[in-house]
């Protein structure tokens, strides 16, 4: 997903993927892995297939993230893959044997998912939350609302919001922005924190109507977990969570560049 995506996200922009089952992703991995190494050895020109892989890549890293899976293929166009493999496989052989690692890995996350007979997020397991997997996460967020087509779709995005505030808020948990005298927020309670937060890296009167938008983001994002809630409300929740988050650590950016 683009950085102006991720800033800014607008699915209008383009029609949102399909969600599919688990036999045809195995079908659609697999042609795509065909394409990659055709395209890889000589038997495919770029611009021929590039318009069709990119867009089947859509709809096959939605639904791997919809599986809680990292895509396997991690170019954004084959131009990209040429990019790759020109610099680091110099061989016909050192391609095939690469793209056919890559795709017996994700065949078999594919085939584990089957058998456990249910989705596994492998983030959800993760205590100690890094800024890494929070932008994972948010991807994965975006993805979800693509793919939601009913409540129970928009009602996941509100819940993968306030996971993802959730995370957020152990990472900018810090005793240094707690005052003296005052005790420490409990670890889970990730409003408290965020309030802190914008005590130190929005203060004074100036930024006043700073931190009650991003209160009120904050507010929004984490109302759309239950209800009766329509498309609109699970866009409005996945846009705050974005907003929140990046706004947070442009913040700190700015902050330690000051320092």
């Amino acid at each position: 997903m683009s950085d102006a995506i991720d800033g800014l996200f607008d699915p209008s922009r383009n029609e949102p993927p399909p969600a599919v089952d688990l036999d045809t992703l195995r079908a659609l991995l697999q042609a795509q892995a065909n394409t990659i190494v055709a395209v890889g050895t000589g038997g495919e020109r770029i611009q021929n297939v590039d318009a069709r892989w990119q867009r089947d890549s859509r709809t096959l890293n939605a639904n791997f993230r919809r599986l809680g899976l990292k895509p396997r293929f991690p170019w954004n166009g084959l131009w990209d893959w040429y990019g790759y493999y020109s610099q680091n496989l110099a061989s016909y052989h050192e391609r095939r044997t690469y793209v056919r690692e890559l795709t017996q890995e994700a065949l078999a996350q594919l085939d584990q998912i089957e058998t456990l007979g249910g989705i596994h997020d492998p983030a959800a397991d993760d205590d100690t939350p890094t800024w890494e997997n929070l932008n994972g996460r948010i991807s994965g967020l975006i993805e979800e609302y693509s793919t939601a087509r009913d409540r129970d779709g928009w009602q996941d995005v509100g819940r993968r919001s306030r996971e993802i505030l959730i995370d957020f808020g152990k990472l900018i948990a810090d005793s240094a922005i707690v005052p003296a005298g005052q005790d420490a927020p409990k670890g889970a309670d990730a409003k408290a924190w965020f309030d802190l937060f914008l005590a130190v890296y929005a203060q004074g009167r100036d930024k006043a109507e700073l931190r009650s938008t991003m209160r009120a983001v904050w507010d929004l994002s984490q109302k759309v977990t239950h209800g009766d809630i329509a498309d609109v409300d699970a866009f409005a929740a996945a846009q705050a969570t974005v907003l929140v988050v990046r706004t947070a650590q442009k913040m700190l950016r700015d902050a330690e560049q000051e320092e």
